[in-house]
């Protein structure tokens, strides 16, 4: 690496430990972050360990790396959008004010780029579009490819169906989806100013729908929180902070890297299209899913309201949209549009087998070999200790030396409890945090 490009990376090294180290990114002390939707904890220590320069590949896409840079860019892209409590800013009004402040607005503008490109930039060697790219042969591909998923088999929904506690299975399943379930559409709102003919007015059609023409109680966020409610989960903004998977928090960002990016504009209306003309049979499957895990509890009007109306928006998306804008601009138009399209595939099958892998794992306690116990991996826990979640990055066990520990891996249901002389197992890839409410001794140990 040369001087140049040394010193940039330590310049985005030192905005992004500032921008974490600000008031919204401090610890937490629990496993929930509530009530307050500009509270985003940020581990500085890990996310100084990150070396900018060398961006992720493909099979590093489920790692701690991962999950620390995309819960960065989840923040920055959403400290340019707009939230406000609930039930009013009374209290907040300080956390407000850090939150949105200049200073770390100004951070956020430094690190987006390095970040978008450290966290997404595999997609470029992993996504392959060449030749040229006519209308007739981006329609055939488009519609080869909505065709092979529509059809498809719906491995996560099996998953869920079949989990031993398939409730928090589904809990966990919905707690991915609250990243944009409770914005939604707020990335396609990017898009929706300039001038670039009918087709911004076919967007907006699509977007209103989104915004329940302006009724509230029909816009499809709140239908989202009265899918939370009605499985008692909470609709507060990253309540389940610590729970998101690096995988789909990337999802999220993906959709916001390529709208805040006006060069990403085709890749976004082609990952766009290939979502909404696939939405509604997934939509529709999901509702049976949880119906057959809630019984008539469960309030299904977000999957109703996506299983009918994106019935249209998949046909206004491809036939309105997106063939309109490759015959008009040409093949740079339609390379773009087809990249959007095969990223999106590409992200999408990466976060179901991230999600399956979290789902299928059942943690159990065991007893401790002490055998594989290294000092230099010995931590102390006590009641203040900050809760955080992070990704194993190889197989490895967390042993209770003293003390008790609560091993969290799902976003709702009761943790595992380990008491002194208990170890379990953590695969590789799989998302964990533990938590004392005693002086406790652990030690977290690879799997030899």
């Amino acid at each position: 690496m040369g001087t140049s490009a040394l010193q940039s990376s330590e310049s985005i090294a030192g905005a992004v430990a500032e921008f974490a180290d600000s008031e919204p990114y401090r610890a937490n002390q629990g496993p929930f972050v509530r009530a307050n939707p500009y509270h985003r904890p940020l581990d500085t220590q890990r996310l100084a360990a990150i070396d900018w320069s060398r961006r992720l590949t493909e099979d590093q896409f489920v790692s701690d790396d991962s999950l620390m840079a995309n819960r960065l860019l989840m923040n920055v892209y959403e400290s340019d959008a707009l939230f406000l409590p609930r039930d009013g800013l009374h209290g907040k009004e300080r956390a407000f004010d850090a939150f949105y402040s200049s200073r770390n607005r100004l951070l956020a503008d430094q690190v987006r780029t390095t970040a978008e490109d450290f966290a997404l930039g595999f997609l470029e060697d992993s996504v392959k579009v060449t030749g040229s790219w006519e209308a007739d042969a981006t329609l055939a591909h488009l519609e080869r490819t909505i065709d092979e998923a529509v059809n498809a088999d719906r491995p996560v929904l099996r998953s869920v169906e079949t989990a031993p506690e398939n409730k928090r299975a589904a809990e966990m399943l919905i707690a991915q989806m609250a990243l944009d379930g409770l914005t939604e559409a707020t990335a396609m709102s990017q898009n929706l100013g300039g001038a670039f003919g009918p087709e911004q007015s076919e967007l907006f059609k699509i977007f209103i729908d989104e915004f329940g023409y302006g009724v509230y109680a029909a816009k499809h966020s709140t239908l989202f929180t009265d899918l939370c409610a009605s499985t008692d989960m909470s609709a507060d903004a990253h309540h389940y902070w610590f729970f998101y998977l690096p995988t789909s928090i990337a999802v999220n960002n993906y959709f916001y890297t390529v709208t805040h990016n006006r060069t990403g504009f085709f890749r976004y209306i082609g990952a766009m299209a290939l979502l909404e003309a696939t939405f509604a049979p997934w939509f529709g499957a999901l509702g049976k899913t949880l119906r057959a895990v809630y019984g008539d509890s469960v309030d299904l009007k977000y999957c109703d309201e996506h299983a009918h109306i994106d019935q249209h928006h998949g046909r206004m998306a491809v036939h309105d949209l997106l063939m309109p804008l490759a015959r008009k601009h040409g093949p740079m138009a339609a390379r773009g549009l087809i990249r959007g399209v095969e990223e999106i595939r590409l992200l999408g099958a990466l976060a179901d087998e991230d999600l399956m892998a979290q789902l299928k794992w059942r943690p159990t306690a065991e007893k401790s070999d002490l055998s594989t116990v290294d000092t230099k991996d010995v931590v102390d826990l006590t009641a203040a200790t900050p809760f955080e979640t992070r990704v194993a990055e190889r197989d490895c066990a967390v042993n209770v030396l003293s003390g008790r520990v609560d091993l969290h891996w799902r976003a709702t249901g009761e943790p595992l409890t380990l008491t002194e002389g208990e170890a379990v197992r953590v695969p590789g890839g799989r998302l964990y945090g533990v938590r004392s409410e005693v002086d406790t001794t652990i030690a977290v140990s690879d799997i030899r």
